[in-house]
């Protein structure tokens, strides 16, 4: 189970929305989007949980990483802190997901 405090879930949502917009070409993992919307949220601990699969979890992380390059690095230092994911482009593994067909590279 993944915790994401309310500021990472609007980093989550908004990459959601990207996509869908045809605003950026990496496809999310498969499934992430629901989970996304099916997230509950505890009011106690301030969380929103959500049990990811790990390349879900690796689309998390590239959320993250796009998130932090319009210079917001917290979201993702957290999640890489919390569950030691952190996407890193330079790395040949570093896969999030399938591009779409309909876009160029």
């Amino acid at each position: 189970m993944v915790e994401l405090l309310p500021s990472q879930m609007a980093v989550m949502q908004i990459y959601i929305g990207l996509f869908r917009a045809g605003e950026i070409s990496v496809r999310p993992a498969e499934g992430l989007a629901e989970q996304v919307r099916d997230a509950v949220h505890d009011r106690g601990a301030g969380r929103w949980r959500l049990h990811l699969t790990a390349e879900q979890m690796r689309s998390v992380a590239y959320a993250f990483w796009l998130h932090q390059m319009t210079g917001s690095t917290a979201g993702a230092r957290r999640f890489s802190r919390d569950y030691g994911l952190a996407y890193r482009p330079d790395e040949p593994a570093a896969r999030t997901g399938t591009e779409r067909p309909d876009r160029p590279r």
